[in-house]
């Protein structure tokens, strides 16, 4: 039996998997109540009134910030906003 960790450290199994895919594959489908309704268009995850910012990196600092998001578990942006936040 293999373990597996998933992104926030949760450990599951093959048995785990084959028990969701059973679920899924179900006449009542899947019902984790964590799931809400789908809503179309990318999530706003820093509020409404949020805009886009353009950096431009040359190659080495891209990769840099890129290996750390990747270190970190998150997202370049993700990173970059916790570095201004913590100024």
């Amino acid at each position: 039996m293999t373990k597996y960790t998933d992104v926030h450290g949760t450990p599951f199994t093959d048995e785990d998997i084959e028990r969701w895919a059973g679920e899924a594959e179900s006449e009542q489908g899947y019902t984790g109540k964590h799931l809400g309704p789908s809503v179309p268009g990318r999530p706003v995850s820093v509020g409404a009134e949020a805009r886009p910012f353009t950096l431009r990196l040359d190659a080495n600092r891209r990769a840099k910030l890129d290996k750390i998001a990747k270190e970190q578990n998150t997202t370049a942006s993700n990173l970059m906003r916790g570095l201004i936040d913590s100024l």
